[in-house]
């Protein structure tokens, strides 16, 4: 039980500290999110990032400031709205095109 208490260090690749509440980017494909979850197993130590819910590897990670993350937004749409979008800008009318004469058989 020891072990699931104990505090870690962690480094990013710039030897900078993460610890829970870091902003950090994914170097490999620039993924931000704020770590949640610090930890560590046989293969090494891991960062759990909020924006994925995945873990990376710490070595794979820069620490960045707060202006990189992305505000969740979250719209709220009336039925009647969704169906003026859907009139106005979905398929089904006279604008329907082949995809066959698009992308090309083969």
């Amino acid at each position: 039980m020891a072990a699931e208490t104990e505090i870690l260090t962690a480094s990013d690749i710039n030897g900078e500290p993460i610890t829970a509440g870091s902003i950090v980017r994914y170097i490999n494909t620039g993924t931000v999110g704020r770590v949640t979850e610090v930890k560590k197993d046989e293969e090494g130590i891991w960062a759990l990032v909020d924006s994925t819910g995945l873990y990376y590897k710490v070595e794979t990670l820069v620490i960045t400031d707060a202006s990189e993350l992305k505000e969740e937004t979250e719209t709220t749409e009336t039925a009647s709205a969704a169906k003026e979008y859907m009139r106005r800008y979905g398929s089904g009318g006279s604008d329907s095109v082949d995809i066959g004469q698009v992308t090309g058989g083969g």
